[in-house]
């Protein structure tokens, strides 16, 4: 849960507009006529200008509204779309030339004001109705269908709002930048700027073996038992980390943790659960019903800390056992330090040259807890690993930063960083060198305001790796060698999809995680969905059937993960779709269909499931794992979705984790051999009919060289099977026609082949 207005939270916007502001909801009923071109409609000052494909070409506008009373309903609240608007008003930025003169180019349009107790939102119309002039929600004269909202801009309380438009991809004409007084003050009108920059660069690609992933999900019930398994769905907001000593994977999302362990005498680990893995549901004890939870595990450790923040209070829970046992923090520990929202939790090696700051148990790490609280926010110290807290200090306050921030790393030499998307009109992070005592603002000067939390990965030796979701809702990552003093190699991921046919258009939820030096990789969740309308906003159709907003507020959009890794230290990037299932192998896996909505409670039905985060971690030999939640299950019911299509999704949320299977890890020591025969093979499956069984298997890794065939064996007894056929890469069921019935003692193994030789043999399978 995010206390903001973009990721995620009108109804806790509203809490503390109405709390810090007293502002009050005004609901519009809006009328239907047509705007004649001549007729004098709300506008700033100027009304409008026209802006060219010309680096550093600059527009700049002033707010022209009152602002009484105040549109405290977002645009809907907007009074009057006549010259008579007091709450509301827009430019049309008149977009010139042609889209490929724009390829290389971007316009960052950025409102600013003076008080962070005035709040301005940022809608941005294109002209897609016929009609000139502006079409939009809260008019009181308008032609249906709306003119389509490109994108928006409505972070709480700060000093600024921006976006992005990219005319290669969102065309030339008319765009209206429409200013809503969501929180006005009198005499604090917004200047805004419309500046033309050039694009982000696309990183070579990297010349390594690819990465390959697997995606992992809970049982249906709880293993041997018709119960269901806990906290299946419903797991948005999910946390993930990982045992070193044991090897185990912790999860947790909204009062359940889950832990999973995977069995890799086969490649990929057996999906059928209990077989290849085994997932295991413990819901928390003591903990209090709450809307934003954290889990984290320190890898060296081995010790596991959860919390479910409400309100200002948080359950604090520990274990060192990968959930066997529990402990309850005492109520002195993390409770007087939470905030009121967007908790995050870390450890790690302390600094040593801070006195009175050090561990003062056996316990050898610090632990951190930061939360935000809309006006500042804070981070905590502890020095018995996370059972009582010191007195928090500020990290930063909305002069600086907006209230919303990423989750915490720590760095090998105790440096702390907590990523934030929006300071100052750039992506940034806070910065702590004195185990959290002071903390220093460092922003991207190449950067914009992100879209969703950025996240940062930090390697053996410091090297920082910070991936955002900029203003266009481009997937970046970019380096830095001296924590944050200066930056290198910011790239704009979007054309970097290996094998795609489209560019990346959106992403949220951008995770990042680093390993040795050199290699870190960021998963996030992407679309090459071109429809005009915002991603992260309204979506027509909601599950229930209501279309609120028409066709000009659908987005069309399928969602799947992708994951970025670099092995030279961000100088080139592969992205791969990491959406495959090994129950159902080369088949498209998608995450979501429609819009994502980071809008609280003013999503439709069902398109916020996802919430606002996901998270990425390391195991102990390098591979790279993460953890989402899914909105596309029930057997993958959403593949097959053709783009356009107004179909809705499941409005679930279920744990999935996602498991490197092949390719370089995060740890070089530990990187497959290769190129060589395959060393596993595939884990069988096999299914009884009456006169055939059908074997089935998931895709291996190839060992460094692709996979030139599949062969089958089958024999009456394990270990002495006789190949019976041999099927190309591709295909992973063939079915055994048999001459009678009584054939129950038959075993089967699959193997791997390329051009270096054959898998070697497993346990066989047989029903």
């Amino acid at each position: 849960m995010k206390y903001d207005k973009t990721n995620s939270g009108w109804n806790i916007a509203a809490k503390y507009r109405v709390i810090l502001l007293s502002v009050t909801a005004i609901a519009v009923i809006c009328g239907i006529f047509c705007i004649q071109p001549a007729e004098k409609v709300e506008a700033s000052a100027p009304t409008g200008g026209t802006i060219n494909p010309v680096a550093g070409t600059m527009l700049t506008w002033t707010g022209n509204a009152a602002g009484a009373p105040a549109a405290a309903n977002g645009e809907a609240s907007c009074s009057d779309g006549t010259a008579a608007a007091t709450n509301c008003d827009s430019y049309t930025l008149n977009v010139s030339g042609t889209q490929v003169a724009w390829a290389s180019l971007r316009i960052v349009v950025r409102y600013t004001w003076v008080s962070p107790s005035t709040d301005y939102d940022m809608y941005v119309r294109k002209e897609t109705n016929g009609v000139p002039g502006l079409q939009g929600d809260g008019l009181t004269v308008n032609t249906p269908p709306l003119d389509t909202i490109l994108t928006t801009s409505t972070t709480g309380p700060s000093t600024s709002e921006e976006v992005v438009i990219t005319p290669v991809n969102n065309g030339v004409g008319d765009f209206y930048v429409r200013a809503v007084y969501f929180a006005p003050n009198p005499g604090d009108q917004y200047v805004a700027t419309a500046t033309v920059q050039g694009g982000s660069p696309t990183p070579p690609p990297s010349t390594s073996a690819l990465s390959t992933f697997d995606n992992y999900q809970p049982p249906v019930n709880l293993p041997g038992t018709a119960t269901p398994y806990t906290r299946r769905d419903g797991a948005s907001e999910p946390s993930i980390g990982v045992n070193w000593n044991t090897g185990n994977i912790m999860t947790m999302a909204r009062l359940t943790a889950n832990r999973v362990t995977f069995n890799d005498s086969t490649s990929p680990a057996n999906p059928v659960e209990n077989t290849g893995h085994k997932w295991l549901a413990i819901p928390m004890p003591l903990v209090r019903t709450g809307l934003d939870p954290i889990g984290y595990t320190d890898p060296v450790t081995g010790r596991s800390l959860f919390g479910e923040l409400s309100g200002n209070f948080t359950n604090g829970i520990v274990s060192d056992d990968d959930y066997a046992t529990f402990q309850s923090l005492p109520t002195q520990g993390i409770n007087p330090t939470a905030a009121v929202d967007h908790q995050t939790i870390a450890g790690g090696l302390p600094n040593p040259t801070i006195p009175g700051r050090q561990p003062t148990t056996a316990y050898p790490h610090l632990v951190y807890y930061a939360s935000q609280n809309v006006a500042y926010a804070t981070a905590s110290t502890s020095l018995d690993g996370g059972l009582t807290f010191l007195p928090a200090t500020d990290m930063y306050t909305l002069l600086q930063c907006s209230g919303i921030h990423g989750h915490m790393r720590v760095a090998p030499d105790g440096t702390a960083y907590v990523p934030n998307k929006g300071c100052g009109g750039k992506t940034g992070m806070v910065v702590s060198q004195d185990n959290g005592l002071t903390w220093t603002l460092r922003t991207i000067p190449t950067s914009t305001t992100g879209a969703t939390d950025p996240s940062i990965g930090v390697g053996a030796g410091g090297r920082v790796f910070l991936s955002y979701a900029s203003a266009d809702n481009h997937p970046h990552v970019v380096v830095s060698d001296d924590k944050g003093a200066n930056w290198r190699n910011d790239f704009d991921l979007s054309t970097s999809v290996v094998g795609a046919t489209a560019p990346l258009t959106a992403i949220v939820f951008p995770q990042a995680i680093a390993g040795d030096n050199n290699r870190a990789a960021v998963f996030f969740l992407g679309t090459t969905s071109t429809s005009l309308n915002n991603p992260h906003g309204t979506d027509g159709v909601d599950a229930q059937g209501a279309d609120p907003g028409g066709a000009a507020d659908d987005f069309f959009g399928t969602w799947y993960p992708y994951m970025a890794t670099t092995i030279d230290g961000g100088a080139t990037w592969s992205v791969v779709r990491a959406d495959n299932d090994p129950l159902f192998p080369g088949v498209s896996n998608p995450v979501q269909q429609g819009v994502i909505c980071t809008n609280g409670t003013t999503c439709p039905t069902g398109t916020r499931n996802l919430a606002d985060f996901n998270e990425i971690a390391v195991d102990n030999r390098g591979r790279v794992v993460a953890v989402y939640a899914d909105g596309c299950n029930a057997g993958h019911s959403c593949m097959g979705v053709v783009d356009g299509n107004r179909l809705t999704n499941q409005a679930t949320a279920r744990t999935t984790v996602i498991r490197q299977r092949g390719g370089p890890r995060l740890f070089a020591a530990f990187d497959p051999g290769g190129p060589a025969a395959p060393s596993l093979s595939p884990p069988v499956d096999v299914v009884t009919e009456k006169y055939s069984k059908t074997v089935k298997w998931a895709e291996p890794d190839d060992g460094g060289s692709p996979l030139t065939s599949y062969r089958i064996y089958r024999g009456i007894a394990g270990g002495m099977e006789q190949m019976i056929a041999e099927v190309k890469p591709g295909s992973y069921v063939y079915r055994d026609r048999l001459r009678k019935r009584g054939f129950a003692n038959y075993y089967y193994r699959v193997t791997a082949v390329n051009a270096y030789g054959e898998s070697p043999p497993t346990v066989s399978s047989g029903q």
